[in-house]
């Protein structure tokens, strides 16, 4: 059952890893054209956007894993319905968006707003589509629209922020946030026409009583994503307002949203993993929630988890200075470099909090989700309040940090009472203390010329990996036909 986890894991979430290392290989392109002040304002319109990019598809993807096999004889008339219903939102929430986002974005014009609304669209209703291809395992069609949605991005990204000086003369934007905005936007319209078949296999299909059944299970998360990406969000948002004036000498506040979502942007590196995945989680875990074994599979599959997801944080934070050089080309992206240890952390903790989940979309009860991503959110609020004018941009990755770290013990503290697992504590504890020690270590000391900072950034990762091939010794042999140590 693992083995076929790790497969559907490596299949979609290749794509998905893909798309965001593709996201963050383009950032040394966006941050060297656009000045700095164009970039944070390109960061501002991509949080509120950000927030969107939850309500458009409305929690409908894990509704559709969800409804379309609990009668498997009626599987694609059900497929066919949520489909449906997610169209219905998409064009409901287009002129809703607009609204919203007028009163929130005052650089953008109206132009503009309806561009961010359509791209939004567009987005849910591509991944409903997809998310019917991953139900059906049709891994070679869900690959083909993901690699060809990234390849439209790389082309446009590269052909307009390459400095080509005769497409320069032709771009009637410019060199500004805007150019990214409509990127977006021609990449999103032209991924709905990777998918014909599909498209043309579509039959439109009304039915009050499931989209009413459907609702009541996917707005709690839909609630709890609008919370969750909330909580992503609010430092860069706040910190504007909450930074006193002058705390990063000359710098403007408002340049501070741009130095915050360039270091979280390094930060997000280690959600590549996570959000691999959590492409496969869903309806693997989903497909086998009423078998006896499911408790046992999440436990093993969640101490894997945790193996990898430290092994990319030890990594990255052992070669920050490096990675910070290669893709943060101004030098005022540095002030914000303390941050994003405890962003790389508090991305992590997100990540286990996702394995810690599954407890309320089984017995579905997931309004305790919204519940806990509320808690959240308070607590990170009131943290940012109180942090960050103290302390500035490490003030809002640490208030950040303790919200994932509470939202998961309020989780794991509940999940006792409905579906309770054995967790693997030990191994699991060991591993976060030991990766932790690694990444103080390399903050305490470094050494001074690049090729022993990539030695000394390579033996301290493989330190954790000897690790956790020790604590899965006996998985690993059991698992290779080998008789372990005795």
């Amino acid at each position: 059952m693992l083995k076929r986890l790790a497969s559907q894991t490596a299949t979609y979430g290749l794509t998905s890893i893909l798309g965001r290392l593709i996201g963050n290989l383009l950032l040394p392109l966006q941050t060297s054209r656009l000045s700095l002040r164009d970039f944070s304002v390109l960061s501002e319109v991509l949080a509120y956007a950000a927030v969107l990019a939850v309500v458009f598809p409305l929690g409908l993807e894990t509704a559709l894993f969800k409804f379309s096999n609990e009668d498997l004889s009626k599987r694609k008339e059900t497929e066919q319905k949520i489909i449906s219903l997610q169209i219905l939102v998409a064009t409901l929430l287009l002129p809703l968006s607009w609204v919203w986002l007028s009163g929130r974005l005052p650089d953008l014009n109206s132009t503009d707003l309806w561009v961010i609304g359509a791209t939004l669209a567009f987005d849910g209703i591509s991944g409903i589509f997809l998310a019917r291809i991953r139900n059906e395992s049709k891994s070679g069609s869900f690959l083909f629209v993901r690699l060809g949605s990234i390849l439209f991005t790389i082309i446009l990204n590269l052909l307009f922020l390459s400095n080509i000086e005769w497409l320069d003369r032709m771009n009637p934007i410019g060199i500004n946030y805007r150019l990214i905005i409509y990127i977006n936007f021609v990449s999103s319209f032209l991924t709905i026409f990777l998918m014909p078949k599909t498209l043309r296999q579509f039959r439109f299909l009304l039915d009050k009583v499931l989209f009413i059944k459907v609702l009541k299970f996917s707005i709690p998360i839909l609630m709890m994503g609008v919370v969750g990406v909330s909580n992503d969000i609010f430092g860069r948002i706040w910190l504007e307002h909450l930074t006193p004036e002058g705390f990063y000498g000359n710098l403007a506040n408002k340049d501070l949203i741009g130095i915050y979502s360039g270091c979280a942007k390094v930060a997000i590196f280690i959600n590549l993993g996570i959000q691999a995945y959590r492409y496969a989680a869903d309806p693997f875990f989903f497909s086998i929630q009423d078998k006896k074994d499911t408790a046992r599979y999440l436990s093993e599959s969640f101490t894997w988890f945790v193996a990898v997801g430290l092994l990319a944080l030890v990594a990255i934070e052992c070669n920050i200075g490096l990675i910070v050089d290669i893709f943060l080309r101004k030098p005022e992206f540095r002030l914000g470099l303390n941050a994003i240890f405890l962003l790389l952390l508090a991305n992590f903790f997100f990540g286990v909090y996702y394995n810690l989940s599954f407890w309320y979309k089984f017995s579905d009860k997931t309004f305790w989700g919204t519940l806990i991503s509320v808690f959240g959110l308070c607590l990170n609020a009131g943290l940012n309040f109180i942090l960050v004018p103290k302390f500035g941009m490490t003030g809002s990755a640490f208030a950040l940090l303790i919200c994932y770290v509470g939202m998961c013990g309020f989780s794991w503290y509940k999940s006792l009472e409905v579906f309770a697992v054995n967790w693997a504590y030990q191994k699991v504890f060991t591993m976060l203390l030991f990766a932790v020690l690694l990444c103080l270590i390399s903050m305490v000391w470094q050494p001074e010329t690049t090729v022993l900072k990539l030695v000394w950034g390579t033996f301290l990762p493989s330190l954790l990996l000897i690790l956790v091939f020790y604590l899965q010794k006996d998985i690993l042999f059991k698992k290779l036909n080998i008789d372990g140590p005795s």
